[in-house]
């Protein structure tokens, strides 16, 4: 076998095994690049970079600017828009991650590819539960406050302020007499309670969902 076809072979087969990893991961999470989208990624960027060298070699570089707009479209299709909320972006940045990965193991950078393969995987995976407890500290909430006649902002930002919330949106429908305001709340979890809880006491508000 010749000794291009050998390189380029383990260079596949790693490609594989590096985007197998980061997709047991994301397939464990039930994300929507799973196993099989990472190996794909992995191993086109990979492939993409081996052809690029063998038809362009004194130019590899624009083949390589093309992996990575292709890559940018792909992620961005991952992206989604669920309320004030925005899902995916985690998923986006892996994808192009991965593609870096592939790219590196195309261009025979096996070095710092197994450097920075566990750097990514112990960010997955450990930096779940920071997370977790960053959100645990700063949620963001929906809120829908009904009243009757003129709704009073100055008290729910009275309230806001005391509990150290902020509201980063508002919408406000009529009906009747009945006037509804539908909130997005950002803060620490125990401001969201308390609110609630006098949110519920309060005698002028008709009806309260979050």
């Amino acid at each position: 076998m010749p000794v291009n076809l050998q390189q380029d072979l383990m260079a596949l087969g790693v490609s594989v095994l590096v985007g197998g990893l980061i997709g047991i991961e994301r397939q464990s999470r039930d994300k929507a690049a799973g196993l099989r989208t990472m190996i794909f990624i992995c191993m086109g960027a990979t492939l993409f970079t081996l052809i690029s060298r063998r038809l362009a070699p004194g130019d590899p570089v624009r083949i390589a600017a093309q992996i990575v707009s292709g890559i940018g479209f792909l992620g961005a299709g991952v992206i989604l828009r669920n309320g004030p909320r925005i899902l995916g972006v985690t998923t986006a940045a892996v994808i192009w991650v991965a593609a870096a990965l592939g790219m590196g193991i195309g261009a025979g950078h096996y070095t710092l590819v197994f450097a920075a393969t566990p750097l990514v995987l112990a960010i997955l995976w450990s930096f779940r539960r920071v997370t977790h407890l960053i959100d645990s500290i700063h949620e963001e909430r929906a809120y829908r406050v009904v009243m009757e006649g003129a709704f009073d902002t100055a008290r729910i930002n009275g309230l806001l302020g005391e509990y150290r919330l902020a509201c980063q949106s508002r919408l406000f429908e009529r009906t009747g007499r009945q006037v509804s305001c539908t909130m997005h709340i950002a803060g620490p979890a125990r401001g969201h309670e308390q609110l609630l809880e006098r949110l519920l006491g309060d005698p002028t508000i008709l009806e309260v969902r979050a």
